[in-house]
């Protein structure tokens, strides 16, 4: 070897290998390093699931919260077209739905424009 630091660095190299402790060392900081890159990795793969179940459970709830106000929107309009339920005050239709009073009233008028034109 030309390169004096290569050649000073390999004689290191081969010191170390001939020293029973210095492997040993080398062997246990290389186990750790592996040890600690394989707890990293289950980390990161325990936190992604812990994070599309989270998304799912929070996409179920939004979705589910949506299905119950379409409902209650087809609900409501129904009552507001249906000749047994249409005359019925805002502040009944509310309680019967569960919902308040203005959304009636905001409903009730959209009815109105559409049937007028």
């Amino acid at each position: 070897m030309t390169n004096p630091a290569l050649k000073a660095a390999m004689e290191s190299l081969e010191a170390i290998s001939a020293d029973k402790e210095a492997r040993e060392i080398a062997r246990l900081r290389e186990k750790a390093q592996h040890h600690w890159a394989s707890e990293i990795r289950g980390a990161r793969q325990e936190g992604i699931a812990e994070g599309i179940a989270e998304g799912e459970a929070k996409g179920k709830a939004e979705g589910e919260a949506k299905g119950r106000a379409d409902t209650t929107l087809a609900n409501l309009r129904a009552m507001l077209i249906s000749p047994a339920t249409r005359d019925l005050a805002n502040e009944v239709i509310a309680g019967v739905l569960g919902v308040e009073v203005n959304l009636v009233v905001a409903e009730r008028h959209n009815l109105d424009e559409q049937i007028s034109g």
